[in-house]
């Protein structure tokens, strides 16, 4: 009998498997779509309010509470003091507030420590940054990089005669492989060639959205002091949150990227990358490869290949600060390489020179100087690698954009999945951009592109009933040592998000505890898992988390919590966090009444 129930059991194994792998396909697509399948998104104050459909989205169900809510809050206050009340903190300068939401969307303070004090948000300034632009924008916008036809230009069979216009509307995560999906699109069409040349448009757009217009009309923009942005023209600006040596193992790297002197252009992050090759021997040329290749950036190498490295290494330092040294003891390592070229040039020229070892390789980057050359040029070659023969050159020119004009092809990006990438991998690079893209809204009367940028986010403030004289924006990022803002505005702006019926779509954007973005390694394996949507941010001598927490019975909480001017790592001050946000997450009336008085939430 034993026998027979063995051989059963196996005979039925493929058949289990079969099923366990079609359960865990299912399950798999459910989680993809849920993570991949973008949300129904539409403006937050249209009477169709936004779906968060995502896999952990929040919703808060807290009808209010009739028994003793004096005793249970009583203990929650007792019990975040005493975490505040660690040796690490007390080395520390700290600020945060915590605050309850009721059933009316009123807030009840649950503690707050100097909530006045100026410090610095470091990435926190995203939520700024990024809710001012959802605002300003609206939901439903999109980046769009489109292909126009020129006034004048006409199609005929297969052929464009005339010029084409390069339209982008400054998408910073526009990459060589979309202007592929671009001219794919038109020779799909049936285009087989261009008769004219691939011009880039310089003039802008001006986006506002319709609420924001209508407040913008109806009251005059705070007057803003100009400070100088956190970098010049073209400058390269750091990546993700890397600033801060110690974090990386928790908060992403994103890559670098670099500042288009117009705002609305922007390709593989304005870096072009210049990798250097050695050859196979001593005296052999270099070899180079350029990527995004762009006619317009010209490699000069007169660089040649010394004998092949060797190096010496060694280990240096102690526990986590442990690190490699190499030193080279063979081979000549005498290697230049320069770029030279303007904003308007025609041309950007990278020069190699010197000596690098054979069969080595080494890549450096460079920020694009003429981006819109560079994108008309890339635009070209696309089309041409996709079957589309362009006669004409690229160009760069300003035309007075046209409303009947022809769209002929385009790449469209979602600003709220724009925001979402932006806030949960705390991506510079991008805020910049969006702070960028908020200074090339014309309809703002300002004496500088930033101010413009500024009188946005303070007019969002306004909106929020948030005291934006306590905000110094210098950047968009939070980078700047200048910016400034208190525990009160960052509580009151998550607040006025909440109470301004932004609350499904801007949570979107959000890290999740425990899951995604830079809180993906953070209070696991806690009830504020998979609850938790927050912001974290760090520079070096600084670490802050602001977001929402569902309490136990499902009420909302929104949490700013910094630490600063300390030395050392951030990781005991981050466990302090996480501490703080774990015991909101646990947080229930019921555990905290007197026996046989226990009143159920909403009871009457």
């Amino acid at each position: 009998m034993k026998h027979k129930n063995k051989y059963l059991f196996r005979s039925i194994l493929p058949a289990l498997g079969a099923i366990a792998s079609l359960a865990l396909l299912v399950v798999l697509s459910i989680g993809a779509n849920n993570f991949f399948t973008p949300s129904k998104r539409l403006v937050f104050n249209d009477s169709i309010r936004f779906v968060d459909t995502s896999i952990h989205a929040m919703h808060p169900d807290f009808k209010g509470w009739n028994g003793d809510t004096a005793r249970a809050l009583s203990a929650l206050r007792e019990q975040i003091a005493d975490i505040f009340d660690s040796k690490e903190i007390r080395r520390a300068t700290v600020s945060a507030k915590i605050v309850l939401f009721e059933p009316n969307d009123s807030l009840r303070t649950i503690f707050s420590y100097h909530p006045d004090a100026d410090v610095l948000p470091a990435s926190t300034e995203k939520l700024f940054t990024s809710s001012s632009t959802l605002w300003a924008l609206g939901s439903k916008y999109a980046f769009t990089t489109k292909l126009d036809l020129a006034p004048g230009a006409t199609i005929v069979g297969d052929k464009i005669i005339g010029n084409v216009y390069l339209r982008p509307s400054g998408d910073p995560t526009l990459r060589s492989t979309d202007l592929d999906e671009i001219a794919h699109k038109l020779h799909e069409t049936g285009i087989e060639k261009i008769q004219g040349e691939i011009v880039s448009d310089l003039d802008g757009e001006n986006p506002l959205s319709p609420e924001a217009k209508e407040y913008m009309d109806a009251h005059a923009a705070p007057e803003i002091t100009v400070h100088d942005s956190i970098v010049g023209e073209n400058g390269v600006i750091a990546s993700a949150d890397s600033t801060a040596a110690d974090d990386e193992e928790n908060e992403d790297v994103a890559e670098a990227g670099a500042l288009s002197t117009f705002p609305n252009f922007s390709l593989d992050r304005n870096i072009v990358t210049v990798t250097v090759i050695g050859g196979h021997t001593k005296g052999s040329p270099l070899g180079i490869r350029v990527n995004p290749p762009i006619a317009s950036v010209v490699v000069v190498n007169h660089g040649k290949s010394s004998a092949p490295a060797s190096y010496r290494v060694r280990r240096v330092g102690r526990g986590r600060h442990r690190r490699t040294i190499r030193r080279l003891v063979r081979g000549t390592m005498t290697l230049h390489v320069s770029s030279s070229g303007g904003p308007m040039g025609a041309r950007q020229t990278i020069v190699i020179s010197g000596q690098f070892p054979a069969r080595s390789q080494r890549t450096y980057g460079f920020a694009i100087k003429n981006v819109p050359m560079a994108m008309a040029a890339a635009m070209k070659l696309r089309l041409q690698q996709n079957g589309i023969t362009v006669t004409g050159q690229p160009r760069v020119e300003r035309v007075r954009r046209d409303t009947n004009s022809r769209t002929i092809a385009e790449k469209q990006t979602s600003l709220i999945d724009l925001l979402a990438y932006m806030n949960k991998h705390s991506d510079n690079y991008l805020a910049e951009s969006m702070f960028r893209k908020l200074s090339t809204i014309q309809q703002i009367a300002a004496s500088a592109p930033d101010e413009r940028a500024r009188k946005l986010m303070h007019s969002w403030l306004r909106v929020c009933n948030v005291d934006g004289t306590a905000c110094t924006f210098i950047d968009g990022s939070g980078l700047s040592r200048g910016d400034q803002v208190t525990a009160n505005t960052v509580i009151n702006l998550l607040a006025g998000i909440k109470q301004r019926g932004m609350f499904e779509l801007f949570t979107h954007t959000l890290s999740v505890a425990g899951y995604d973005g830079t809180l993906r390694n953070r209070m696991i394996g806690t009830p504020a898992q998979y609850n938790a949507h927050g912001k974290t941010g760090t520079l070096n001598g600084v670490t802050a988390l602001a977001g929402y927490v569902l309490t136990g019975d499902g009420q909302l909480a929104a949490y700013f919590i910094t630490m600063q001017h300390f030395s050392g790592g951030p990781w005991a001050y981050k466990r302090d966090q996480n501490k703080v946000v774990e015991a909101l997450a646990s947080f229930k009336y019921a555990d905290y009444q007197n026996v046989g008085t226990i009143i159920s939430p909403g009871a009457k």
